[in-house]
């Protein structure tokens, strides 16, 4: 088995290498010399080297490019290096991203830690653990991360707008930049305004800003002797990023919804009453397919939240691996709008199924069938319930997920149930079949 697996990556790896039209491969450890034509590879992980005609859509293990890229490039994968030359733009999400490349348009990239080195014709979007810069950024610049670092030799031609629990800009930023996080440290060169909201702000001697330095902070900036600043604006500011100031803040406001504010009451309610509604159509159209989940939850209650929790987590997964194998083919495409269309209703009214699975676990205790009437208001009941615990921040989030998974894992039972009902019944049908003789 060993030897066949070993047969059928080093077919795959020679498929992909001598390739001369679209390269398509599935398989484990995959080389890729060059390609006259697009790459789309699933597997372990995939080297590419040479000049590639097309562009590179790549979802693997661990990942390197260093190659010509005429194209566009997509890799999503564990530790990925990329270096050499793309003519397109390049979206990466990986463990580890290291990019040295000459890109002629736009970087998206987003990692544990992120390291960015050479140019982009586009902008620069970059997020992760730990975010380093040390490129020439033809557009504007996007960061986010624990720490964010623009280098010294980094130039930013457009906006910049960066936010991080410890920003440290050394390089050029040529245009406008708005800085929010915990700790900023300036000591490069601003052709344009700077915006800082940060706990901390601490402008080192060799920093040059050309435009107006506006500070929003708990305390007064600390500018070193020789800066070089067009003018500052101080203003206190309520503001924590990393909780430094707590002393500083005074907290005033009038109940729960004073904190929350009024979106968050109005969406609230909108996602419950929604909820309901959508409830409330699946027991009209489907009364026994909605006791049937009911009654699942209540058989098994643990498993169901079991179940609904470990489905809710790889769902992602699965619609990318299915969204994957329909892409193989024509028809499969012309579905994929359809499945992801498809999702997040899903999801919706998995939570409203919870809902009902708890409210009838609370309004039934005899385990008889509720009617239409009753079934309604216990459904009601929860989601005012839910509604309700949303003002209390975090709890009511935590509930509504709960709830979903509840709905979720109860639907798979109560499906998995029905079939298996059936064919017991089939088979009993069977097994029970009055015996016929004809006497003659």
């Amino acid at each position: 088995m060993n030897m066949f697996k070993q047969v059928m990556a080093a077919g795959l790896a020679f498929f992909a290498i001598t390739a001369t039209g679209y390269a398509q491969v599935i398989g484990g450890e995959v080389t890729i010399d060059g390609s006259r034509d697009d790459i789309h590879f699933l597997g372990g992980d995939l080297h590419i080297r040479g000049d590639v005609d097309g562009d590179v859509f790549a979802i693997s293990g661990d990942g390197r490019i260093d190659a010509t890229i005429h194209g566009d490039v997509e890799f999503f994968g564990g530790d990925i290096d990329l270096s050499g030359v793309v003519d397109g733009s390049v979206e990466i999400a990986g463990g580890d991203v290291n990019i040295a490349a000459a890109i002629g348009g736009d970087l998206n990239a987003a990692g544990g830690d992120v390291s960015i080195e050479g140019e982009t014709g586009g902008e620069l979007n970059a997020a992760g653990g730990n975010v380093r810069i040390a490129a020439i950024v033809g557009g504007d610049l996007r960061a986010a991360g624990g720490e964010v670092v623009i280098e010294a030799f980094s130039t930013v031609s457009g906006d910049s707008r960066i936010v991080a629990d410890t920003v440290e800009i050394l390089g050029t930023l040529n245009g406008d930049a708005d800085i929010e996080g915990g700790h900023v440290i300036l000591s490069g060169s601003f052709g344009g305004d700077v915006e800082v909201t940060a706990e901390e702000l601490t402008v080192l001697s060799s920093a040059r800003i050309g435009g107006l330095l506006r500070v929003r902070s708990p305390v007064e900036p600390d500018i070193a002797d020789g800066a070089s600043i067009g003018a500052v604006d101080y203003e206190y500011e309520m503001f924590n990023f990393g909780a430094k100031h707590w002393d500083d803040i005074d907290l005033d406001f009038d109940g729960p919804w004073g904190l929350i504010g009024a979106p968050f009451r109005f969406m609230g309610g909108i996602f419950s009453g929604s909820a309901f509604l959508l409830g409330l159509l699946a027991v009209l159209v489907a009364p026994r397919g909605v006791a049937g989940v009911a009654a699942a939850f209540r058989r098994r209650p643990l498993s169901a939240g079991v179940i609904g929790f470990i489905s809710l987590a790889m769902s992602p997964i699965v619609f990318v691996m299915v969204t994957i194998l329909l892409a193989l083919t024509l028809v499969g495409a012309l579905l994929i709008p359809l499945l992801w269309l498809l999702y997040f209703p899903i999801l919706f009214l998995a939570f409203a199924f919870g809902g009902v699975a708890v409210g009838d676990m609370i309004f039934n205790r005899n385990g008889g069938e509720l009617g239409l009437g009753m079934r309604a208001l216990s459904l009601l009941l929860v989601m005012a319930v839910i509604f309700a615990l949303g003002v209390i921040p975090g709890l009511g989030a935590t509930v509504g997920v709960l709830l979903l998974c509840i709905g979720l894992g109860a639907w798979i039972l109560a499906l998995g149930y029905n079939r298996g009902g059936a064919r017991g019944v089939t088979a009993e049908s069977a097994t029970n079949q009055p015996d016929t003789a004809s006497e003659g």
